[in-house]
């Protein structure tokens, strides 16, 4: 997997980007109280549409999302795949790599235009 740090494109930052299986991810990390809103969900659709084909947006938010947000996340054709502290807790126990976290949302995302897969129903995509 190759990643990129934090830059600007066309004066939006950028927290980092990371290639996967072909795919550019940006990432936009939260470290918030609350819960990440559809604004944020937003703003990272609109930093990831104006890229190229292969290109969607991962965002990570330590609170989780509101309802609104994973809807908005959502949807036919999307670009984005939205993780939480759950999912990081898979990679940094050791339970799965960050790889194959990806892999699995994604494999969601393009089967059910879902942006969210609660680690609870990782097996179902296996």
């Amino acid at each position: 997997m190759q990643s990129k740090r934090p830059y600007k494109s066309n004066g939006r930052q950028i927290d980092g980007s990371l290639t996967h299986e072909g795919t550019t991810y940006l990432l936009e990390l939260k470290f918030t109280k609350s819960q990440s809103g559809a604004q944020e969900i937003d703003s990272l659709k609109a930093k990831a549409s104006k890229m190229a084909d292969n290109t969607m947006g991962l965002m990570m938010s330590i609170s989780g999302y509101t309802k609104v947000a994973i809807e908005e996340a959502s949807g036919s054709k999307t670009t984005l795949i939205i993780m939480d502290t759950s999912h990081l807790y898979l990679f940094f126990s050791g339970v799965m790599s960050f790889q194959e976290i990806i892999s699995r949302i994604r494999r969601h995302a393009s089967q059910t235009g879902q942006a969210y897969l609660a680690v609870s129903e990782f097996y179902n995509y296996i």
